[in-house]
């Protein structure tokens, strides 16, 4: 059993404020394929000013994706790593060292690349909480076709940088999942990340957590009503951008609605909510988003889309028809409505299923029914067509939850008192035994806590010496170690 202990410092004279260097990483969207022979660019979205620029993105090689692709910017909103989904370069389309057949199933890659991968929403890069160079790239696995269709099974991840795959498709859940439902939410210590994960056909919900230990599992939990499905990319599930919500959408069991704890990633406070036409012909290939102010969400479900507001008593009596496809076709292909994404603008943009040159945009996604001006098929693409495919990105901006057990990190070094300060967990990880040491020419006296990621303290002592041996009887995983009250001596 190994346990990592994280210290949070809550005492005025050396808080640790969390900046956001990650707010920039979803600014540049690659959107398109190659829809002709000789096709050599396709649409890049560029949100770095506003409003949106689409620009030419040069595809020369061919390795583009038809239905699944991912990106990640640098710290400054510049394209950095870009995925196929059948192998992953870098921001000028090279492909990386050992980054080619990046996806877990030979079945795909042989079936399918280097044209595309098949599966929307099974993508996801997240920066390294180490170190912000580096980078996991996440993918859904999927077994091959049999009678009921292609199911999704594992989570893998690669460790990489923007020029070389260090570790690839390292098996993280040996599970059947559901499918094209990839989504991630900001821990509220500001640096780590949370995954959720349905067990296909069931109520259990995997959860893992991307620490600086990498990727570890943290429990099963069994909630609410089993989804019905195989999970093989139907829907989409996602976070609210406040991460208090976690949303699940497919055209079987319609929504299912859950509060979210950031510390302890515990889901809680169920609800169903039933979406009028969910079941029509089409709908498989819908999706859904939130809105900004995380009161809204909008299912996307081929010929409607509904608003649910998160806010009212009644979620079932909010759901309000916004739009209904005008029957606009381009040659054989309706503008219907499909996977969708939250934008840095502010707005939200919806994919069309089937091959065409538009997207539908909802331009005020934080007002409630109508006057959220839900424009179909207002955004051309000048460069390529799209076909169901949208990005797929975490909320960036998310930082820390100030106030809660958990919302400091310690990172080793901090200016404490006009100078610098070691304080020092040895081992860690350990097993629950352990010593903390805080420099004798700063502190008298101070406290000390540790909080499970329940927020249950598990340990608490006063201290009147630099150095302190514990041992506690600590849950396996992350734990969060706080110092309270600490007196800065004088000199």
């Amino acid at each position: 059993m190994r346990i990592l202990l994280i210290i949070s410092l809550c005492f005025n004279s050396i808080f640790i404020f969390c900046q956001i260097p990650d707010a920039k990483r979803d600014f540049q969207w690659l959107i398109g394929y190659r829809d002709s022979v000789d096709k050599t660019v396709i649409n890049l979205f560029d949100f770095s000013t506003l409003p949106l620029s689409i620009q030419p993105f040069s595809i020369s090689n061919g390795y583009l994706p038809l239905r699944s692709g991912v990106t990640i910017c640098d710290t400054t909103g510049n394209l950095l790593i870009y995925s196929s989904g059948c192998d992953v370069f870098d921001g000028q389309l090279q492909a990386l060292t050992n980054g080619t057949h990046i996806t877990p199933n030979d079945w795909v890659y042989a079936g399918y690349c280097p044209d595309y991968y098949p599966f929307t929403q099974s993508w996801l890069i997240l920066p390294d909480p180490v170190k912000d160079s580096l980078f996991y790239l996440l993918v859904i696995g999927h077994h091959q076709s049999t009678g009921d269709g292609i199911h999704a099974w594992g989570l893998y991840a690669s460790h990489l940088s923007n020029q070389e795959v260090f570790e690839k498709n390292k098996l993280i859940c040996a599970d059947s999942i559901f499918g094209g439902h990839l989504t991630t939410c900001r821990h509220a210590n500001g640096r780590d990340w949370w995954l959720v994960l349905n067990k296909i056909k069931t109520n259990q919900y995997y959860k893992y957590l991307l620490s600086p230990l990498g990727i570890h599992f943290v429990d099963l939990q069994t909630i609410g009503m089993p989804t019905d499905w195989y999970g093989s990319g139907t829907g989409q599930s996602a976070f609210s951008p406040d991460g208090s919500k976690f949303i699940h959408y497919d055209n079987v069991t319609d929504m299912f609605f859950f509060d979210f704890d950031r510390c302890s990633g515990i889901l809680s406070n169920f609800r169903q909510v039933t979406i009028e036409h969910n079941e029509d012909s089409g709908n498989s290939q819908g999706g859904m988003a939130i809105s900004p102010n995380s009161r809204f969400a909008y299912t996307f479900g081929y010929l409607y889309s509904y608003q649910v507001d998160l806010q009212a008593n009644d979620l079932q009596a909010s759901v309000t028809q916004v739009a209904y496809w005008d029957s606009t076709f381009v040659g054989s292909f309706k503008t219907t409505f499909g996977k969708a994404a939250s934008a840095p603008d502010g707005k939200i943009y919806a994919a069309v299923p089937g091959g065409n040159p538009y997207m539908h945009i909802i331009h005020n996604p934080n007002a409630k029914g109508d006057s959220c001006q839900f424009e179909q098929h207002g955004l051309f693409l000048p460069y390529s067509w799209n076909t169901n495919t949208m990005p797929n990105f975490p909320n960036f901006r998310l930082g820390r939850m100030e106030g809660s057990v958990c919302d400091k990190v310690y990172t080793g070094t901090n200016e404490v008192a006009g100078g610098k300060s070691e304080i020092k967990i040895l081992p860690n990880p350990n097993n629950g035994t352990f010593q903390i040491q805080l420099p004798t020419e700063h502190y008298t006296d101070w406290s000390l806590e540790i909080v499970d990621l329940n927020g249950q303290i598990r340990w608490q002592s006063k201290c009147v010496r630099n150095q302190v041996h514990i041992n506690a009887s600590l849950p396996p995983g992350y734990t969060s170690l706080s110092v309270l009250n600490a007196t800065v001596a004088k000199k």
